[in-house]
């Protein structure tokens, strides 16, 4: 017999399901929605990519090319195409049936979380770190063990003696080229003993490189070795060629995959065919990602120089900025330690311009990096960059002052 919620059993489903939402934002959000911006608002927030830089012309083309053919209407495989899975995995330095096709890299965190944390594992990340992230491992039941980043890199020295005092993390969390927020990179020898640390001391690294080929200055690093069965990496195509296609990857030891695949199979079954058959195309056009990469590393150049150049002369020695060498966000704190970057956003506002406070990527909770914002500067123009720039000052002035 077909049994029906009552009034009561609903209102009680409705508050518990309310609830664990809340529980998933505060455990990562990014802070109360604004509300009342004028339409003329600068907003600093997202990672969003530049719209010249995304290659609209070339995926016009390849989906074309692609919808030629009705099979590619058809489902798919679980794992993902050869064609894509094989560029991914010269790209990666891997077999193919080490890679998994997502959609998108949050899909793919959530994947590997899903696969291996238990209510109460703990899972070391940087701090500060991306809190969608942070979201995603609480939904599991993980806990969360910050260790310190910036400029000058992972505070390795002060994990290592947490873990010889006993702390065991079941994995590491970590944004290894341009984190985000703090647009910081992890040298090459941070993570090799990283990698070190965690065949020693029993706990996956899993790298969340989404950034990397926005590399504009600078040397670069590889990414972490997966030649060591303690290293997963996941990936996007979003910040490249386009949030919109919701295409990443994951690149696992041979291990981890069935666990990956069971997991997969009861969810979507796979990604979109019709879109990993035009991405394929695409990716196997000699050239074309190198070409669009390098588009987009040009223009996210100028405008970083452009919002850094504008806010050191709008105000010199109250902030302290390290100029970006890639990626689409820029880190910045106030030279003086009383102020609160809430009180000059709330005036920011008011005169037309938005930005993430750094609060809310502290994996505590929002009680850190008072002083400090994230400012996305991808996809805004230059003259944008500037004015918002001079209305942060504005803001701050009024602030600070």
């Amino acid at each position: 017999m077909t049994q029906t919620l009552d009034q009561a059993q609903r209102s009680d489903l409705h508050a518990l399901l309310s609830a664990r939402g809340t529980d998933r934002q505060l455990a990562g959000g990014f802070g109360p929605p604004a509300t009342g911006l004028a339409d003329n608002t600068i907003r600093f927030l997202g990672g969003v990519p530049a719209d010249e830089a995304l290659p609209t012309a070339e995926l016009a083309d390849a989906f074309r090319h692609a919808l030629a053919e009705p099979s590619a209407l058809h489902y798919s495989v679980l794992p993902g195409i050869e064609p894509l899975r094989s560029w991914i995995g010269r790209r990666e330095g891997v077999d193919p049936g080490r890679v998994l096709v997502t959609n998108g890299a949050l899909h793919a965190l959530d994947l590997i979380f899903d696969a291996i944390l238990e209510p109460g594992d703990v899972v070391a990340v940087e701090s500060p770190t991306f809190p969608l992230a942070l979201r995603e491992a609480s939904y599991f039941g993980a806990t969360f063990l910050p260790v310190q980043t910036s400029k000058d890199g992972l505070d390795l020295d002060g994990f290592e003696e947490q873990l010889r005092g006993g702390a065991r993390p079941k994995l590491f969390y970590v944004i290894p080229d341009f984190q985000n927020p703090t647009g910081s990179t992890l040298s090459a020898a941070a993570r090799t003993r990283l990698v070190g640390l965690a065949e020693r001391y029993g706990f996956l690294i899993v790298s969340d490189n989404p950034y990397k080929e926005l590399r504009f200055g600078g040397a670069a690093v590889d990414d972490f070795d997966l030649a060591s069965e303690n290293v997963i990496r996941a990936n996007t195509f979003s910040k490249t060629l386009g949030p919109g296609l919701r295409l990443g990857w994951i690149a696992a030891p041979q291990w981890l995959i069935p666990a990956l695949s069971r997991i997969r199979s009861t969810q979507d079954q796979h990604s979109s065919l019709v879109t990993q058959t035009a991405v394929a195309h695409l990716l196997n056009t000699e050239g074309a990602f190198d070409r669009i990469t390098s588009g987009g590393r040009d223009l996210y150049l100028a405008r970083s120089a452009a919002l850094v150049d504008a806010l050191e002369t709008a105000l010199p020695g109250q902030l302290r900025i390290d100029r970006p060498e890639g990626g689409i966000f820029l880190w910045l704190t106030a030279a003086d330690p009383s102020v609160d970057l809430a009180d000059v956003q709330t005036r920011a506002r008011g005169l037309g311009v938005d930005f993430s406070l750094g609060r809310y990527f502290d994996p505590t909770g929002p009680v850190g990096y008072l002083g400090s914002a994230r400012f996305g500067f991808s996809n805004q123009s230059t003259e944008n960059l500037v004015e918002g720039a001079t209305r942060f000052a504005d803001a701050f002035r009024l602030t600070a002052g």
